[in-house]
């Protein structure tokens, strides 16, 4: 019996004693791995894009939905239809722009995809140089269409979102 808590306190300390290990090990930095959504709604985002830049209107009528809208920050209640969208971004000049830091979050046959979208525009463009974008993408005979896009401008100098903890924020992260 005297033994019993000789035993216990050295079963005890020994838990304590990897966690001190593993609380002075160097942090090692892993590089995230693409998964196959990402890469399937990166190829499907930049084909969209591509298609705006290129004025291939038979990519852009494939890709988005009948019910297509886009939803803004600055104007939350006012959507812009699919109709309108287009017109709109087809008179726009040609721009280079690059996804990156995507997540997409599966939900049957729904997804959230969101990512920063940096866009390569002249200084004197009204366009914002990064917009935080989430899209809606559903399932259609087979194939993927864009159903709603929320977007809003991500330029660091705007204040927090409450609960977020912007601190581990890198804008460099790519895909």
């Amino acid at each position: 019996m005297k033994k019993f808590p000789l035993l216990l306190a050295l079963l005890l300390a020994n838990p304590l004693s990897g966690f001190a290990q593993q609380a002075t090990a160097p942090l090692q930095r892993t590089i995230p791995t693409v998964t196959r959504t990402v890469q399937i709604f990166s190829t499907l985002e930049n084909e969209l894009n591509d298609a705006v830049q290129q004025r291939n209107s038979g990519v852009i009528d494939k890709r988005l939905a009948d019910d297509y809208e886009l939803r803004t920050a600055a104007a939350p209640a006012q959507p812009t239809p699919r109709a309108e969208w287009i017109a709109s971004a087809l008179k726009q000049a040609p721009f280079a722009s690059q996804v990156q830091q995507m997540a997409v979050h599966e939900y049957g046959n729904l997804m959230v995809v969101s990512f920063l979208w940096s866009l390569d525009v002249p200084a004197a463009s009204q366009l914002a140089k990064n917009i935080f974008v989430v899209d809606t993408w559903k399932q259609v005979d087979g194939d993927w269409k864009l159903a709603v896009r929320y977007a809003a401008p991500a330029d660091a100098q705007h204040k927090k979102v409450p609960g977020a903890d912007p601190s581990g924020i890198d804008t460099k992260k790519k895909i």
